[in-house]
């Protein structure tokens, strides 16, 4: 294929002429220092390609043909635009070739169209192809799109891309670890410049959440500034505003209020929850959460709620009998659970006192039915058979 031709063909080097027809040269031109905007051709393949290759610079090939009216409207146009050449001398090394005078590398680069530039890096891989003429604009954003590419280290480009997606998709976390990698390695060079533009827009919208929930704690709406902030924090991660987030965040937390409103809202929601208990006859569920409630809430109204309920169900005995038998099928689920890890130990003797208190702890339920069957299985064994692990 073309576009994978390289400028660095296995062609003899020869002598080049310039485009107005002067006679070969045997070597680069030698002209005065010229200004930073004025472009110096070379006429010579082989020393421009050594030059690109000494300067790090890419090429800029521009192949003519005689009687070629758009190759003239080219050089009179585009190549003398002050918008182009300031583009051309500082950024590339700029070569011009007759395809009379040069016809191995016209015919290798497959040149059929006149005029033709090529675009290549400084290691002759070429990355744009401009066939025919085109104006001044287009032309100079093709040289700063091929600048872009020749200063872009491939894994550069690829985390560019891949931050571009992260941020379409709101994923802005991954967006600025990607950026700031970019930033930190490519510096000054244009992709490290389209980072930090990214970065510093990223930047900005997680101020203004910032700064939103600063408004929402000075009205008073404290709660609203914590979710807020706390959304900061997780998806703004790596910004200077979420790491402001995340102290103010801990601020606002951290204040007496806040602690005593935070208090109120689980003693209120711990209540209700007990009250859900007794009317579903969860009794034993109920009095952990009122003894929960007493202990840790003393200073609260609910508090008081809870030790009332809680009095209500020790109360009586219908209540409280319900709720021991809730314990003990708890206690008797985890004796169950304990017996089978200690078979799968290999220590039967421990599996089968578990068993045992599962049967004396709650007889005639399915819990003591249960355990009774592999009791049966694990007093059935002989140490022959033993295989650490209970069968069913």
């Amino acid at each position: 294929m073309r576009r994978i031709v390289s400028l660095f063909l296995g062609v003899v080097p020869v002598s080049l002429v310039l485009l107005n027809g002067d006679q070969p040269a045997t070597g680069q031109m030698v002209k005065p220092a010229a200004p930073p905007t004025e472009v110096v051709w070379r006429t010579d393949y082989a020393a421009a390609r050594k030059e690109a290759q000494e300067k790090g610079l890419p090429i800029l090939l521009v192949i003519s043909s005689d009687n070629c009216f758009y190759c003239r409207k080219l050089e009179a146009g585009p190549l003398k635009d002050p918008s182009v050449t300031q583009l051309i001398a500082p950024n590339f090394i700029p070569l011009k070739l007759h395809a009379s005078h040069a016809p191995d590398i016209a015919k290798a680069l497959k040149v059929n169209l006149y005029p033709t530039t090529v675009l290549a890096g400084p290691d002759g891989k070429i990355h744009a192809f401009i066939e025919g003429y085109i104006e001044s604009d287009r032309y100079a954003e093709q040289l700063k799109r091929t600048l872009t590419t020749v200063s872009t280290p491939d894994w550069s480009a690829r985390d560019f891309h891949e931050a571009s997606r992260a941020l379409a998709k709101s994923d802005y976390a991954r967006a600025v670890t990607l950026l700031q990698g970019i930033t930190k390695d490519a510096g000054d060079k244009p992709v490290g410049a389209k980072a930090k533009q990214l970065l510093a827009e990223v930047e900005t919208m997680a101020t203004a959440k910032v700064a939103q929930a600063q408004q929402l704690d000075e009205k008073g709406r404290s709660q609203e500034a914590m979710d807020l902030l706390a959304e900061t924090v997780r998806d703004f991660a790596g910004t200077q505003a979420a790491r402001e987030a995340a102290t103010l965040l801990a601020g606002v937390a951290n204040r007496p209020e806040i602690i005593a409103r935070k208090r109120a809202r689980l003693a209120r929601d711990l209540l209700a929850s007990a009250r859900e208990d007794l009317r579903n006859n969860r009794m034993y569920d109920c009095l952990q959460k009122c003894e929960h409630l007493t202990s840790g809430y003393a200073e609260l109204p609910e508090a008081k709620e809870a030790a009332a309920l809680h009095a209500e169900i020790i109360s009586n005995p219908d209540r409280l009998a319900k709720a021991c038998e809730q314990m003990n099928d708890r206690t008797a689920a985890m004796y169950l659970t304990l017996a089978e890890s200690w078979a799968k130990r290999g220590q039967h003797a421990e599996a089968a006192d578990c068993l045992k208190k599962v049967i004396a702890l709650c007889p005639n339920t399915q819990h003591a039915e249960i355990a009774s069957v592999e009791l049966k299985k694990l007093q059935g064994r002989t140490p022959a058979m033993t295989t650490g692990g209970s069968q069913r």
